[in-house]
């Protein structure tokens, strides 16, 4: 549906829609279709907005919850869980788990309403006045803030585009109380949106890479398999399976790919990797970090 299909009840403002709108219609152009969170001023007015257009709102006690369902709806669909928070300590409640999704790599977007600029920037005190974005930023992938309605379908994209990308993660989109209670001609506000193309560009590695990679394998003596998340995020299980079967190289899991292949599986050492690892002379990490354990 588009900003001009949809109905008005009072004429006077038929040819105007908010940024609340206008954010709306953003979030659905990139496939959002569900929210988590706990409203709250000033994204209240907001969140029913979207619900009506179509996007379904879990609501919580607690932003650090809906915040790690917002996490770990990213992980499980490879596309941004969405977190809405109100300002100042909702948005820190929020940001605990935005900042776990980025170390854990899961795809996630918190969004927060934030005061005036103006304001916080001179330190007058405003209502809920935090500089959040400059807060999120060293916890979170990328922050983003968004003053103007005009500007709210390419902050959108710049932030879905960064939590899914490379190495997913937690991204902050800050959207001020101005941009969201800002009037646009309808018009002109249908004019700022679009259907991004590519949000998640295929990242291919070289034929050279891989042809070494699989040249150090071949000539190994004690080669392991190390299976991490990544692997289970990617959901190629079968093609692990085939891999592991066809080449005989023994393998474990770290707990978040449990379950892609059996714990049973005769090639499976989960129950001997001190020693599997302190004997290999080769180690195939798919989908997995270098990191305390």
């Amino acid at each position: 549906m588009s900003i001009d299909s949809i109905p008005h009840t009072d004429p006077s403002t038929a040819n105007e829609v908010t940024g609340m709108l206008i954010l709306t219609q953003a979030l659905k152009r990139v496939g959002i279709d569900t929210m988590y969170g706990l409203v709250g001023i000033p994204v209240t007015e907001f969140a029913y907005i979207a619900q009506g257009e179509g996007i379904k709102f879990v609501g919580f006690r607690h932003e650090q919850q809906a915040g790690m369902a917002a996490a770990t709806h990213g992980f499980l669909t490879k596309t941004p869980g969405v977190l809405l928070t109100v300002s100042s300590l909702g948005f820190l409640n929020g940001l605990t788990a935005t900042a776990n999704a980025t170390v854990n790599c899961y795809p996630m977007i918190q969004i927060s309403g934030s005061s005036e600029r103006e304001p916080i920037d001179l330190m007058q005190g405003t209502y809920e006045g935090l500089d959040q974005p400059n807060i999120a930023k060293p916890l979170v992938k990328a922050a983003y803030r968004i003053n103007r309605p005009e500007d709210i379908m390419t902050g959108v994209v710049r932030a879905y585009r960064a939590a899914v990308s490379g190495r997913p993660g937690g991204v902050y989109l800050d959207v001020t109380t101005p941009c969201l209670g800002a009037v646009m001609d309808r018009k002109a506000a249908e004019a700022t949106l679009y259907t991004p193309v590519d949000l998640c560009p295929a990242v291919v590695p070289s034929p050279q890479s891989v042809a070494r990679a699989m040249e150090l394998l071949a000539g190994a003596k004690k080669p392991v398999i190390l299976l991490g998340k990544g692997a289970a995020y990617a959901q190629v299980d079968d093609k692990i399976r085939k891999f592991v079967e066809a080449t005989g190289v023994p393998f474990y899991q770290m707990s978040m790919a449990k379950g892609l292949l059996p714990d049973n599986h005769e090639l499976s050492v989960n129950s001997m990797r001190s020693y599997f690892m302190e004997q290999a002379d080769v180690v195939m990490l798919i989908g997995a970090r270098l990191n305390w354990l």
